[in-house]
C-alpha cells in the first residue's frame, strides 16, 4: 500500500506526468506531420524540447517526494511544464497547419506555445544558481543583486513574449504571435528586443557570482552539493561551446544534453549528495577541458600566425610541434591547480575526524574513525593504522583492500614519544604530495592524541580497579595479621604474665620461665609492627629521607656488581609522603630490574624537584629492551604508582641501555 502523499507531491507527479504524456503526444505529431516544410516559428524539432521538460519534470517530481516545499523542486516543474508545452504547441501546430489547414481546435494557442515559450528556458538556470542547493536566496547582501537578477530576465522573457514577429524575423508576418494589448512602435520594440539578451548575460553573470561566493562561504556538505552544479556547468559550457569547433555536432542534441545534465545534478546533489564520487570526475572534467581549450587557443593562434609567414603545411606542422611541446607542462600546471582548489579546506578533513572520534567509543573504534577519516579525504584505498598499547602489544586496524604497491608509512608520536604508524596507499595514478603529507601528519598527531588518551582513559580505569581491589586485600591482610597474629600472641602474653604473677611466691623460678616466653612473644609481635609499618611506608625514608633512602638500597641491590650512583637537584626537603613513597617505590623497582635484567656496568639514578614536580630518572648502560619484549609486572606498578598521583611514567630503550622516567605532581590532586 503506497503512503498518503501531500497535495504539493501529488501536483508535482502530476506535473511530470503531464510532461511524459506529452513528449508522447508530440512525437505522434511529427510522425503523423512526416517531411514536410513547417512554418518558421515551429520549424524546429519538438524533441529538443520534450525531452528537455521531462528531464526537469521527473527530476522535480523525485525531488517532490522527499522535498515537496524546495524552491528548487518547483523551478525544475515549471521548467519542465514550459518546455514541455513549447514542444508539445510546435508539434501540434506543425501537424495542423500542414494537414488541416490550421482548422484543428487550440491551434492558435499552440503555435503561439510552440513559438514563443521557448525563451522561459532562459530562467532555469538562473533561478536554480540562485536558489540551489537550499532553497533559498544567497546572504542578505546578494537579496537585491538577485531580485534585479530575476527582475532582468523577466523583463527579456516578456518582451520575447510580446514582441511583434517582424521584428524578431524581418519579412515575415505571423498574426497568431502578436500580442494585441501590447502596442508599442516599431523602434522601441527594437531597443527592446536587442536589450533583452543583454539582460539575460547580465543577470545570469550576477547569478554565477552568487553561486561561488556561495561556494567560498560552504562548509563541507554544502560544497559537495555545490560541487554538482559546478559539473553541471561546466558540461554546459562544453556542450554549448562544442559546436563552435564541431560544426558537425546537431544544437538540439547539444542542447538537449545540456539541459539532462542540469536536471541530473540538481537531483543528485539535493536528494542525495553523496551518492557519487564527484572530485575526480570533476577534476579530471576541469584538467581536460582547461587543457582542451587552451590547445585549441594555443593552435590557433600559431596556426594563424605562420600562415601568416609561410605556407599552410608548413604553419601546420610547426603549430603540431609548439603544441606538443607545451602540452605536457600546461597539463602539469592546470592539474596542480585545480587540484589545489578540489583538495577541500584542511579544516574540512579535520571537522569531517573530529565527529567521527566524537561518536566512536573505544581506542579499536577511534583508529577505525581516524582510517575511515584519511581513506575518505584521500580516496586512497587502503589505510592501516597501528597504536602501541602502553601495557605491550600492538592494535591494528585496516580500512580497504591491502596493497603493496606504492605504500607510504608516517609515524606518529604522542609527547614526542612515537606511538604508532599509519600506512597509506594513494589512489591510482597518484602519489601523496608533500603538502598533504604534511596535512596527514598534523591531522594523525590530533587524533592521536584522542587515541592515546582514550587508551590511558581505559587502562586507568583498569588500574584504579586495580588499586582499589589492591586496598582492600591490603586491609584484610593487615585484619588478617592483627587478628590472627598479633592478637592471639598477646593474649597469650597476658595470661603468661597473669600466671608469672601468680607462681612469683610459690615458684619463682617458674615464674622467671614465663617471664621470659613473654619476653620472646613481645620480641616476635615487635618484629611484625615492624614488618608492617615498612610496608605502609619505609622507614629508610623517615630515617635518611628520599635521596639517603634510594642511597641506601643502591647499595643493597648492587651489591658490588653494578655502579649504582644517585644524584639530587633542587629541594627535596618536604616533599609530600605519597610522591616521596611512589618515587621510592619507582626507583626500587627499577634498580631491582637492573641488577636482574638489565646486565648493566652502571646505572644513575637522578631525583630533581622543580616547578611543582619531582621527576625520577633512571638510565644505565645495558642491553636495552628488545623488539617485542613483553611489559612485566614491574613497569606496570611503576607507571600505575606514578599515574596514580596524576604523573606519568615511561620506559624507553634501544639496542644499549633502558631508560625509566616519572614526573610526579608535587600538589597531589584530592
Amino acid at each position: 500500500m503506497l503512503p498518503s502523499l501531500s497535495r504539493r507531491t501529488v501536483a508535482a507527479l502530476s506535473i511530470a506526468a503531464f510532461c511524459l504524456v506529452a513528449a508522447v503526444l508530440a512525437a505522434w505529431a511529427e510522425i503523423l506531420t512526416g517531411a514536410v516544410t513547417r512554418p518558421g516559428p515551429i520549424s524546429f524539432s519538438s524533441w529538443s524540447s520534450t525531452v528537455p521538460g521531462v528531464a526537469l519534470a521527473v527530476a522535480g517530481a523525485v525531488l517532490a517526494l522527499r522535498l515537496p516545499r524546495h524552491a528548487v523542486t518547483w523551478i525544475l516543474l515549471a521548467g519542465g511544464l514550459t518546455t514541455a508545452l513549447n514542444g508539445l504547441g510546435a508539434a501540434y501546430a506543425g501537424y495542423s497547419i500542414t494537414h488541416h489547414g490550421g482548422a484543428l481546435p487550440l491551434t492558435a494557442p499552440a503555435f503561439y506555445a510552440g513559438a514563443r515559450l521557448g525563451p522561459f528556458m532562459n530562467l532555469v538556470p538562473v533561478l536554480v544558481l540562485l536558489f540551489f542547493p537550499d532553497g533559498r536566496l544567497p546572504s542578505a547582501r546578494w537579496r537585491r543583486p538577485a531580485w534585479l537578477s530575476l527582475g532582468g530576465t523577466g523583463f527579456a522573457v516578456l518582451v520575447f513574449l510580446a514582441v511583434p514577429w517582424h521584428i524578431v524575423e524581418p519579412g515575415e508576418e505571423w498574426p497568431g504571435l502578436d500580442v494585441a494589448f501590447v502596442r508599442l512602435p516599431d523602434e522601441v520594440w527594437r531597443v527592446l528586443f536587442g536589450v533583452a539578451p543583454v539582460l539575460i548575460a547580465v543577470t545570469l553573470v550576477v547569478s554565477v557570482a552568487a553561486f561561488v561566493a556561495r561556494f567560498r562561504g560552504a562548509d563541507r556538505v554544502r560544497r559537495a552539493q555545490l560541487r554538482w552544479m559546478l559539473l553541471a556547468g561546466l558540461l554546459n559550457v562544453v556542450l554549448l561551446a562544442a559546436p563552435l569547433v564541431a560544426d558537425w555536432l546537431p544544437d538540439d542534441a547539444v542542447f538537449v544534453a545540456a539541459i539532462v545534465a542540469l536536471a541530473a545534478a540538481v537531483l543528485i546533489a539535493v536528494g542525495r549528495y553523496r551518492l557519487y564520487d564527484i572530485d575526480p570526475v570533476l577534476g579530471w572534467t576541469l584538467v581536460y577541458g582547461a587543457l582542451a581549450a587552451a590547445v585549441v587557443g594555443i593552435d590557433v593562434t600559431i596556426f594563424a600566425g605562420m600562415s601568416a609567414l609561410v605556407e599552410e603545411p608548413a604553419a601546420a606542422v610547426l603549430a603540431a610541434g609548439v603544441v606538443a611541446v607545451l602540452y605536457g607542462p600546461l597539463r602539469t600546471w592546470i592539474q596542480k591547480k585545480v587540484g589545489g582548489v578540489l583538495r577541500g579546506e584542511p579544516y574540512d578533513v579535520v571537522s569531517a575526524l573530529a565527529r567521527r572520534l566524537e561518536e566512536s567509543a573505544g581506542p579499536e573504534e577511534l583508529l577505525l574513525a581516524v582510517a575511515t577519516a584519511v581513506a575518505s579525504a584521500f580516496r586512497s584505498p587502503f589505510v592501516r593504522v597501528e597504536l602501541d598499547r602502553p601495557s605491550g602489544g600492538v592494535v591494528a586496524v585496516e580500512h580497504g583492500t591491502r596493497r603493496d604497491d606504492g605504500v607510504v608509512v608516517l609515524p606518529f608520536a604522542y609527547r614526542d614519544v612515537e606511538i604508532g604508524r599509519l600506512t597509506l596507499v594513494p589512489r591510482a595514478g597518484t602519489r601523496l604530495a608533500e603538502a598533504d603529507q604534511r596535512l596527514l601528519a598534523d591531522v594523525v598527531r590530533q587524533a592521536a592524541a584522542a587515541v592515546r588518551a582514550t587508551a590511558l582513559t581505559e587502562e586507568l580505569q583498569q588500574s584504579r580497579e586495580r588499586l582499589v581491589g589492591g586496598v582492600e586485600e591490603e586491609r584484610r591482610r593487615l585484619r588478617r595479621d592483627l587478628h590472627d597474629g598479633l592478637g592471639p600472641t598477646l593474649a597469650a602474653a597476658a595470661l603468661k604474665v597473669e600466671a608469672a604473677g601468680n607462681l612469683m611466691d610459690r615458684d619463682p623460678a617458674l615464674a622467671r620461665e614465663a617471664l621470659g616466653q613473654v619476653r620472646g612473644d613481645l620480641s616476635t609481635v615487635l618484629n611484625d609492627v615492624r614488618r608492617l609499618v615498612h610496608d605502609l611506608r619505609p622507614p629508610a625514608l623517615d630515617q635518611f629521607g628520599l635521596a639517603g633512602a634510594l642511597r641506601q638500597a643502591a647499595e643493597r641491590f648492587g651489591e658490588g656488581t653494578v655502579a649504582i650512583v644517585v644524584s639530587t637537584a633542587g629541594d627535596l626537603t618536604g616533599l609530600p609522603a605519597a610522591a616521596e613513597v611512589a618515587a621510592y617505590r619507582i626507583g626500587c623497582e627499577a634498580m631491582v630490574n637492573v641488577t636482574r635484567h638489565a646486565r648493566a656496568a652502571r646505572c644513575e639514578v637522578r631525583l630533581t624537584a622543580t616547578g611543582g614536580t619531582l621527576e625520577v630518572e633512571i638510565v644505565d648502560d645495558g642491553r636495552g629492551l628488545r623488539t617485542g619484549e613483553g611489559v612485566g609486572v614491574g613497569l606496570l606498578a611503576m607507571r600505575e604508582r606514578a599515574e596514580e598521583l596524576g604523573g606519568r611514567c615511561t620506559v624507553t630503550g634501544g639496542a644499549t641501555g633502558t631508560r625509566v622516567h616519572a614526573v610526579l605532581p608535587l600538589a597531589v590532586p584530592a
